[in-house]
Formats: C-alpha cells, sequence, structure tokens
C-alpha cells in the first residue's frame, strides 16, 4: 500500500506495540517484514534497545555489529531479530519538540543510534518511549521528508507531528499488547462463549 502512494513519506504506524498504552516498546513484528522485504528509503523510529544502543555508543560511527535486536521484553510481541547493523550516527537523545502538542518541551530518549540494516535505517533508543516527533529522527542527522516510509510505534499521539508531512498514514495491527484486535490474545479465566470473542453463538 505504502509503495503505491504517490509522493513521500507515507508513514507506517505499528498501534499494537505503543509504549504510551504500556507495550514495551521493543517489538519486532513490523521491522521483521520491513527487514524482509529491503526497502530503499525507510526509516523506522524507533525501537526500544538500550543494550544495542549502548554497544552502538561503544564501538562508534562506522562499526558494524552483529547483534540481537528488540523483542527481550516478552514473546508477545516478536522474537529478537539477529542481524548485522552499520552504525551511522550516534547521539544523547535529548531534543525540544516542534509538533503541535508537545512543542518547546524537551525529551530525552537516552543513548540513541541510527544504524542501517541492509537498505533499512533503524533508529535505536533507550528509553521506554512512543515516536511523538520528527525531531528524533532529524537529530540522527536526516531529513524525515526524504523517506518514502517512515515506521513507528504509536496509536494516535504521532500525529500531531506527522499528520502534515505525511502523504498517507497506514496503520498496522501486528500482535501486541495494544492491539485493536482481541484475537491476538489467550484467555484462560473468562467463561465462554462471549462477545466479542465470540461472534456467532446462540443464547
Amino acid at each position: 500500500m505504502a509503495l503505491n502512494v504517490e509522493g513521500k513519506p507515507v508513514v507506517i504506524n505499528e498501534t499494537s506495540d505503543n509504549p504510551g498504552a504500556g507495550t514495551p516498546g521493543d517489538g519486532t513484528n513490523l521491522l521483521k517484514e520491513l527487514l524482509r522485504l529491503d526497502l530503499p528509503d525507510t526509516v523506522f523510529a524507533c525501537i526500544y534497545d538500550p543494550d544495542v544502543a549502548t554497544l552502538a555508543h561503544e564501538k562508534g560511527a562506522g562499526a558494524t555489529l552483529d547483534v540481537e535486536l528488540g523483542g527481550k521484553t516478552d514473546h508477545l510481541h516478536g522474537e529478537p531479530l539477529r542481524v548485522t547493523a552499520k552504525v551511522v550516527a550516534l547521539t544523547n537523545g535529548v531534543f525540544v519538540h516542534t509538533n503541535p502538542m508537545m512543542a518547546g518541551k524537551k525529551s530525552n530518549y537516552g543513548k540513541t543510534a541510527r544504524l542501517v540494516i541492509g537498505q533499512v535505517e533503524v533508529i535505536v533508543i533507550s528509553v521506554r518511549t512512543q515516536t511523538f516527533d520528527p525531531e528524533i529522527i532529524s537529530l540522527t542527522g536526516i531529513n524525515p521528508l526524504d523517506y518514502k516510509i517512515i515506521a513507528l510505534k504509536s496509536s494516535q499521539h504521532f500525529r500531531a507531528g506527522f499528520q502534515d508531512l505525511a502523504k498517507k498514514i497506514i496503520t498496522v495491527d501486528s500482535p501486541g499488547l495494544s492491539s485493536y484486535s482481541l484475537d491476538h490474545f489467550e484467555y484462560v479465566n473468562v467463561n465462554r462463549p462471549i462477545y466479542p470473542l465470540d461472534r456467532h453463538f446462540e443464547k
């Protein structure tokens, strides 16, 4: 769908792993698919993995890392991804918001690294938070307007910062704790049948 949109960028938001709703922010479901497709002009902003971010800072820009990225909090949001990544930019993760919702407020995403995996660029952060603002992308030395696909983890709050620059927003609801789909979850202590888990049953 994103590739069929004329112009750029197209924002793909992974609503099911939204740290603002209490999820870990290190889910790999969407990122795994983007890495499989290996599309150019793609940036993933952001995934929470302080271990990888710290290692990137220790090794420095230009280093190549063989790491397991994401998927370290639980097994509900995808498994860790074994990747080879080049470190292309490092920052302390401190920036001032420019989006209408949080303009002027300072945020700190902790040690932050921009990695390149294949053709996909991935911004790794050390503070568990959703992506509110394009400024976290700019902080790593790139212009978000240069990318065809911007993938991020948020359900609604990102819109204040991305709505005006995006040619289209596509919501992805992969398995995760903030998923809109109740079918993703396993239920143990609930009497069945019950709506909406069971949509067709006799009273």
